[in-house]
Parts: C-alpha cells; sequence; structure tokens
C-alpha cells in the first residue's frame, strides 16, 4: 500500500478518535457517566482501527523501493505519526513535522535532527536507551513494537507506543529503521479508568454483606459474587462451573413458584421492584431466614436491561425478634402471676397499663375503665395530696416507697404499700412504673401480735409474780426445812456416834439410814437455794487464784474412799506447769463433787474413774475432764443434760434419787466464771464431761 493510501485510511480515524474523545470528555463532565464510558471504548475501538491498517504497512516497510531524499521526506510528511528514519548505528536521517509537535521542548530545532544521534535528540526525559531496540529490531529483521514508552514534560506526562521496523534505502549504505511514535496517554488513561471503575464494581459486589446475582432479560443468572454462589451450592444447587445461564427459578426459594409469572411480569414489564421481607429455607437441619429483592435495572430508554437478586440473611434478627418476643410473653406471665399490683403510667400520670391483680384491689372488672385515669382518681379523697407529692418526686426521679389507701368500688379503703419508680429515656422522663402490694392481711396479723403481744405481757406479769412466789417458797421452805433437818441430823450423829449409848446393831443400821437420807434432804434442799441463786445472778462469789492441782487433789481425796467401796479405781492426772485459776475455789469444788459423784453413781464395779486438767485450746483457759468407762449417753439424751430437772433414765438414778439440778447448777457456776462445760460420750464406751476455767491474771 502506498503512503498516500496509508494516509487516506489513517487520516479519518484520527479525526474520529479526537471528536469520540472530546464527546467523551463532556459527558464525563456532565456526569454521564454511562455516555462516558461508551465513549471511551469507542475512542479506544478507532484507535486500534487505525493501528490495525498502519500496522501491515510497518511490516512492509521494509520492502520498500529505494526512494531519493524528497520522496523519503514526503513519505515521512504522510506518515499520521511522529515518525524517523534512522540508520542502524541509531543516526537520525530523516523525520517528519510530528515530531516537533510530539518535542514541544525542541522547537523548530525539530525539523534539524537530521545527522544527530537518536539516544542524544531524545534523551529522558521523553524516552530512554533506543540502542538494545534497535539491535533487537535489525536481530529479528522484522516489524518490533514497543509499548508504554514514557515521557516526562514540564507540564505533563504520558505514555507512547513505538514502532521499529528495519527499510531498504537506497540513499543510504547499509539497513535503516523506520521509527513510528503514537501518544497512547488518553487511551491508556481511559483504560485505567475502566480497570479502576472495573475493580471499584469487583469490590462493591464482593464487598456487601448480601448475596447478589446479576439475572438478564430471560432472569438466566449472568454473575453472581461469591456469598450468592457458595449459597447456591449449599442448597444443592450446581457448581461454579454451571452456574451461567441457570434460570433463576432454580435458585430460587420454593415458595415463590406459584407466583413467579407474577413476580416476572412486576419486575420485566412494569419496572418495579418485588420484595418478600421474610424467606425461609431449611438447609441441613439449620434454619436459614432471607430478604429477597429483586430490582429492575434499565437502560436510557428506560427498557429493563437486567435484574438484581438480592439474598439478606436476617437470621439472626428473626432469632433475636423471637427471643425478645419470648421474654416478653415470660414477662407479661410473670407480671400477671404477682400477687401484686403492677401498674405503668404515662409522662401526664395517667395509667397506661396493669395487671390483673391490681384491678382486684380496685375491684374493677376490665382494664378500659382504669386506663386514663389518674392516681388521685383511684385513692380515698384524704390521700389526695399525698399522692401529688409522690408524683411530683418521681418526675424528679427519684424512687418513691409509702402506704396509702385505695378507693374500691363502693369508697371501701383498702391499704397499700406503694413501690414505684420514674422511667427516664435519653434523659426526658417518659412515665411511672410501680407495684402495689395488699397490706390488708399484714394489718389484720399485726392487730392479732398486738393483742397476743398484749396477752404475752399480762401472763408475763403473772408469771413474774408466781416465779417470785416460787423463790420465796423455796426459801421460806429451805429455811424452815433446815431447823428440824438440822436437829435430826444432830440426834442421828449422836446416836451414830455412841454419844447417846450403846444400840444393838439393828438400830444402828436403821440410825445410818436415818442419817444418809438426812444428808440427801439437805443437799436437795441446798440445791434448790442453788438455782435461786443462779436465777438471781448471785451464784459465784468473789474469785481468788487458786492452784489447779490443789483443786484436783481436794476433789479426789474426798471421793477415793467411796470409789473404793464401790469397787472403782478413781486417779488424776495433772499437766506440769499450769498457772493457777481465778475461781470461787468452793463453787468449783462443787462442780467436781457434782461430776465426780455422777460419775462413780453411773460407773460398774471394777470400773476407771479419771480426773485430768491441761491447758486447753482456747487462750487463757484451763481445761478439766472427768472421765469415766460407764455406759455411756445417747447422743439424743446429751442435749437434755443441762436443762433443769432433767435426769438420764437409768438403774442408778432411780435408786439414787435426787431432782436432777447437778449439772444445771454446775454449768451455771462454770459460766459464771467465763467457760463453759460440754460432755463427750458414745453408748457403751464410757463418758467425758469437759469444763474450762480462766487463768488467773494476778502475778
Amino acid at each position: 500500500m502506498s503512503p498516500d493510501g496509508v494516509a487516506r485510511r489513517l487520516i479519518p480515524a484520527s479525526a474520529g478518535v479526537l471528536v469520540m474523545s472530546g464527546l467523551t470528555l463532556l459527558a464525563s463532565a456532565a456526569g454521564w457517566r454511562l455516555l462516558s464510558i461508551i465513549g471511551a471504548v469507542l475512542t479506544l475501538l478507532l484507535a486500534v482501527a487505525s493501528l490495525v491498517a498502519v500496522r501491515p504497512w510497518l511490516r512492509g516497510a521494509q520492502g520498500l523501493p529505494a526512494q531519493d531524499g524528497e520522496d523519503g521526506a514526503a513519505f515521512l510528511e504522510s506518515l499520521p505519526s511522529p515518525s524517523l528514519l534512522v540508520s542502524k548505528d541509531g543516526v537520525i536521517l530523516g523525520n517528519n513535522r510530528l515530531v516537533g509537535e510530539l518535542l514541544p521542548a525542541l522547537g523548530e530545532a525539530a525539523y534539524g535532527l537530521a545527522g544527530q544521534r537518536l539516544d542524544e535528540a531524545f534523551l529522558p526525559p521523553y524516552f530512554g536507551n533506543w540502542r538494545p531496540l534497535l539491535q533487537q529490531a535489525l536481530k529479528e529483521g522484522k516489524p518490533l513494537e514497543s509499548r508504554h514508552e514514557q515521557y516526562f514534560l514540564e507540564n505533563q506526562s504520558g505514555i507512547c507506543r513505538v514502532w521499529i521496523s528495519p527499510v531498504e534505502q537506497g540513499s543510504f549504505p547499509g539497513k535503516s529503521l523506520l521509527i513510528a511514535i503514537q501518544d497512547i496517554s488518553k487511551e491508556a488513561a481511559e483504560r485505567a479508568a475502566l480497570l479502576e471503575a472495573s475493580e471499584r464494581e469487583a469490590g462493591i459486589f464482593e464487598g456487601v454483606p448480601v448475596k447478589i446475582a446479576v439475572l438478564d432479560r430471560n432472569f438466566r443468572l449472568v454473575r453472581c459474587n461469591q456469598s450468592m454462589m457458595q449459597w447456591i451450592y449449599d442448597t444443592g444447587g450446581p457448581e461454579e462451573a454451571a452456574l451461567s445461564g441457570l434460570p433463576a427459578l432454580d435458585i430460587m426459594p420454593q415458595e415463590f413458584r406459584a407466583d413467579w409469572k407474577h413476580i416476572l411480569r412486576r419486575v420485566l414489564v412494569e419496572g418495579r421492584a418485588f420484595e418478600q421481607p421474610r424467606v425461609h429455607q431449611e438447609v441441613k437441619g439449620v434454619d436459614f431466614f432471607h430478604r429477597v429483592r429483586l430490582h429492575p435495572l434499565t437502560d436510557e430508554q428506560g427498557s429493563v436491561r437486567e435484574a438484581l437478586l438480592l439474598f439478606e440473611d436476617v437470621t439472626e434478627y428473626v432469632r433475636l425478634e423471637r427471643r425478645l418476643a419470648e421474654t416478653t410473653d415470660y414477662l407479661n406471665l410473670l407480671i400477671e402471676s404477682l400477687n401484686d399490683g403492677f401498674y405503668a403510667m404515662d409522662a401526664q400520670g395517667r395509667f397506661s397499663f396493669c395487671n390483673q391483680a391490681f384491678l382486684d384491689m380496685l375491684g374493677i372488672s376490665g382494664s378500659d375503665e382504669l386506663f386514663q385515669k389518674e392516681a388521685t382518681e383511684i385513692v380515698m379523697p384524704d390521700e389526695s395530696k399525698k399522692v401529688e407529692r409522690m408524683m411530683e418526686r418521681r418526675r424528679r426521679g427519684e424512687k418513691v416507697f409509702f402506704e396509702t389507701f385505695l378507693r374500691r368500688q363502693g369508697d371501701i379503703p383498702l391499704p397499700v404499700q406503694i413501690s414505684s419508680a420514674p422511667l427516664f429515656r435519653a434523659g426526658r422522663f417518659m412515665g411511672i412504673v410501680g407495684i402495689a402490694h395488699d397490706l390488708s392481711e399484714r394489718r389484720r396479723l399485726e392487730a392479732m401480735v398486738e393483742r397476743s403481744h398484749q396477752d404475752l405481757e399480762k401472763a408475763y406479769e403473772e408469771l413474774s409474780v408466781l416465779d417470785k412466789m416460787k423463790s420465796d417458797f423455796i426459801a421460806i421452805a429451805s429455811h424452815e426445812l433446815r431447823t428440824p433437818l438440822s436437829i435430826i441430823k444432830g440426834y442421828s450423829d449422836a446416836f451414830q456416834y455412841g454419844e447417846l449409848g450403846d444400840l444393838s446393831s439393828f438400830q444402828m443400821d436403821k440410825i445410818k439410814i436415818m442419817n444418809a437420807r438426812a444428808d440427801q434432804m439437805t443437799k436437795i434442799i441446798n440445791d434448790l437455794l442453788d438455782v435461786t441463786r443462779l436465777e438471781e445472778g448471785r451464784l459465784v462469789g468473789e474469785r481468788w487464784p487458786a492452784p489447779v492441782d490443789g483443786l484436783i487433789i481436794n476433789a479426789v481425796s474426798e471421793y477415793k474412799s467411796r470409789a473404793a467401796k464401790c469397787g472403782q479405781e478413781l486417779r488424776y492426772a495433772v499437766e506440769e506447769n499450769l498457772p493457777p485459776v481465778s475461781v470461787d475455789v468452793w463453787r468449783v469444788h462443787q462442780v467436781m463433787e457434782n461430776l465426780i459423784g455422777n460419775a462413780i453413781k453411773f460407773t460398774p464395779e471394777g470400773g476407771l474413774i479419771e480426773v485430768a486438767a491441761r491447758s486447753a485450746s482456747e487462750p487463757g483457759m484451763i481445761e478439766i475432764e472427768i472421765r469415766d468407762t460407764g455406759p455411756g449417753i445417747p447422743a439424743s439424751e446429751q442435749r437434755k443434760l443441762f436443762t433443769m430437772f432433767y435426769q438420764v433414765e437409768t438403774d442408778s438414778t432411780r435408786s439414787a434419787g435426787g431432782l436432777g439440778l447437778g449439772l444445771v447448777i454446775s454449768k451455771g457456776i462454770v459460766e459464771g466464771h467465763g467457760g463453759h462445760i460440754w460432755v463427750e460420750s458414745e453408748t457403751g464406751t464410757g463418758s467425758s464431761f469437759k469444763f474450762t476455767l480462766p487463768v488467773s491474771k494476778e502475778d
């Protein structure tokens, strides 16, 4: 093809490229995104068409016939792009005027490039080193295309596409090379913009948390994002390779099949969106809920070209909604199950909610009779001012707790206790909630308690009189009994010890029995007097420091002969270096007499009784123990041992008699010293009575 033919083809194409580029820029400036994209695509197609037109000529350039200088210059000027003719060594042989337009910095000098080296004339910032490109074109012997050659000027930068083609020129020895340069800056920018838009669209398409599919006018799948693709696969649909062209009905929930034609008409013909807010599907035994939407996509003429299918997962929302409904049901059930009345009031102080218990308190059958009433309308008239004060306090944000009287039908007062609190939202008073507790039963019980209290006070006064009479009787009886007992005891001792003459053995036995019974009566009288002193708090007298071993030895020595007569062994053991105790010696001796006497009484012949003293685990106390090998005390009996007039039922107690006051008195004496007394026993293994006494603080 001749250069003129090439020019005739390329000049209109170049003009078309320029026109389309201008239109594209105008559309972009006007905000017509779709038109600007279409213009960019058409511009790119025209540019490619022009390159296709010049490529065969460039590839056949090496077979061009030799031309003289004028013909070569005309040939270069006929080319539609900046072009140079260079030798194989890179010396410029000629160039067209478009080179000067490409290199504005050279100005008119662009026409005097002949004879210069290509690397010197086109130094950066225009292009890089030419030598490798020239050598590669000569070596391959065919046109060489180099894309994306960048240049940088003071006010602009851009990208060029360069063709290097070997040619035969008769005017110059050896091979020459034709270099054609095309500025593709706009094309590259448009391509980059399209790529960026495509990447942005893909990012949005994949980034949104919604399953998206694009459908054509036949409602067949064009493309979808990964979320939708995975959903289709999970619900039994085909894999990715078979998705293209898949009918949308195959991936829609089952409930849409009956109305599918109606849905198609709505979207395709009427151009309206379709939405189903909650669609249930079960996948692998798990329930899922989606909001399904179909949006038509129209062109400039308003015709539907595509449709968007959106599946928005609302499963968690549905679960929360159900949970909220369940919670609300539970709350309503709880409120209705309350025995107390529950109510709510709005910001104006009118009732807006209540349970059945509150209606029952008022004697109202339906809530409509209560709603829109104010608090002062349901209380007794004389309680209105109090209720108004409480309303004002709640409006100020206070919780209130007060008693009032509700007005039942028939103006019957009902005493209630009100506990209520204000409701605020975003700092704004919204209303009041409260609970009303019926006080009728409590008032009735309070009256009963008051009457019972009065009865008890009266009974207590009577008991106090009787107790005083008892104490007085014991004191008088003891005093009156002591005198004849002392006379009987004196004569018994005189007869027993021969002071009143000799007696026969029979008479002596009777005198001894009489003397023992007199001693028993004396002990009973003394115990009764001690109980009286215990109740009056004067059982323990003045306390003095006393050695522990002395207390133990005195008690053991007094009962040793008695134990021997019963065939028992009585022994003691005292820990060394025990400090003295602060005690009323006679009273502590009385405790030990009671405990050792009981041990002798309950221990069978051949048994062992041990009295021991040691430091107690409680600081500042001494522990004394009396252990025997008797029958033991059942656990059920141990709790009653230290109560008045109680005795364990055994043959020994029935024969020994007594009132059962010894342990009670002993407990009073020990506790009067600040110690405590207890028993440890198991049936068949004997018993151990222990008590503690305080260490003396005197040096």
